[in-house]
């Protein structure tokens, strides 16, 4: 204990000459490590912190294997002291840093005001050649999880993989990039039981904006992946990557997300954990047409009430997709991959939707009931 304590009035000085220190150590901060390896890996840290915050990420300090995603992990940390739209609300302080063998280490760092915690990061360090390397401990963490390759998809999981659902999302990527005519792209999966182990097992142990979330799933560039509640297809999500390489940022949501219903799934998963497909979810949607005669589709497309709950589909699951979708998939009947291009590149918001949708298959506001409703009954 005395040594520790000897560690830490060290290192307070240490960090008293540090002009921009981007963080501090909190007074109950601990390090089984040597004073010397505990302040380099202090200095090396601030100096990371800074090149983050400065949007300039100094890769130096990047674990090289697999840099791409650790820049990826630490180039998404920008930004991280802010609340909301409050700049440098939080304040990053140092409250452990442990070894794990005899050249890796854990840190964590907590972004807090006061009694407001906002983040709690855990961060892995390297020594190599007298080099210090930081990481996401995503490697680490998952170390003992099993792998299996099915066509163009790398899983990593720890107990098993749904065999049908792995081959039918490795179609679906060569469906969809074949359809865009893009590169076909592979990608690494973890399938993880929900959204909090998602980001716990990439080294963010609490996050104040996305506390309680569950259902969802994650991406980190290139091309790992974290499953939405351990399914194995996440094909929704894949469709917008491969959509961007055609319509750059000019993002029309509406269509883009009625193709990923349409060519992939919902996204969300049900209660039996699996993101339904487009012909799940229209049986439902015929039934409350035909139960509610007197609906307004176009002000269900253009409000998006939770009006298929009842049927087994809440939101997070949402009518509006499921009308795009069946817009997507007529558009695709008549004018082919060359037409989804088209609307893809229509430009943002609704006006922008219907212009090209109107061109393309002649739907518009003032037909949109007549023309759905015949949609619909076409499945």
């Amino acid at each position: 204990m005395k040594r520790f304590a000897l560690c830490a009035v060290s290192l307070l000085f240490v960090l008293v000459g540090y002009s921009q220190t981007r963080f501090k150590l909190s007074s109950a901060f601990h390090s089984r490590l040597s004073v010397t390896k505990t302040d380099r890996i202090v200095g090396a840290l601030d100096r990371l912190l800074f090149s983050i915050g400065a949007g300039k990420i100094d890769t130096t300090l990047l674990e090289p294997e697999n840099i791409e995603f650790h820049y990826n992990f630490f180039r998404d940390l920008q930004g991280i002291e802010n609340k909301d739209t409050v700049a440098g609300y939080f304040y990053p302080q140092l409250i452990n840093l442990y070894p794990l063998t005899e050249t890796q280490s854990m840190l964590t760092l907590v972004f807090s005001k006061g009694d407001d915690l906002g983040r709690i990061y855990n961060f892995l360090v390297r020594e190599k050649e007298g080099h210090l390397f930081f990481a996401s401990p995503l490697y680490y963490n998952t170390r003992f999880w099993k792998t299996k390759t099915v066509g163009t998809i790398r899983y990593f999981f720890p107990d098993s993989v749904n065999m049908q659902r792995a081959e039918l999302f490795d179609r679906k990527n060569k469906t969809i990039a074949r359809k865009l005519a893009l590169p076909l792209r592979h990608w690494d999966v973890y399938l993880c039981q929900n959204f909090q182990e998602a980001l716990n097992i990439q080294g963010c142990v609490y996050e104040y904006s996305r506390n309680g979330v569950v259902n969802s799933g994650y991406i980190v560039d290139p091309c790992t992946l974290f499953a939405c509640m351990h399914d194995e297809d996440f094909s929704h999500d894949i469709l917008h990557i491969y959509a961007a390489g055609i319509r750059g940022n000019q993002r029309n949501r509406i269509a883009e997300c009625g193709l990923a219903y349409y060519w992939g799934n919902a996204y969300y998963t049900t209660p039996n954990a699996k993101s339904p497909a487009l012909e799940e979810l229209l049986p439902a949607f015929q039934k409350y047409i035909d139960e509610h005669k007197g609906a307004q589709l176009l002000s269900l497309f253009e409000k998006n009430p939770d009006v298929l709950a009842e049927y087994g589909y809440p939101k997070p699951i949402e009518v509006n997709k499921i009308i795009a979708a069946l817009i997507c998939r007529e558009i695709e009947r008549q004018k082919g991959e060359k037409g989804i291009i088209e609307l893809l590149k229509c430009g943002r918001g609704n006006n922008n939707f219907f212009r090209v949708v109107e061109q393309l298959i002649g739907l518009n506001r003032e037909n949109f009931d007549s023309e759905l409703r015949r949609l619909v009954s076409c499945q």
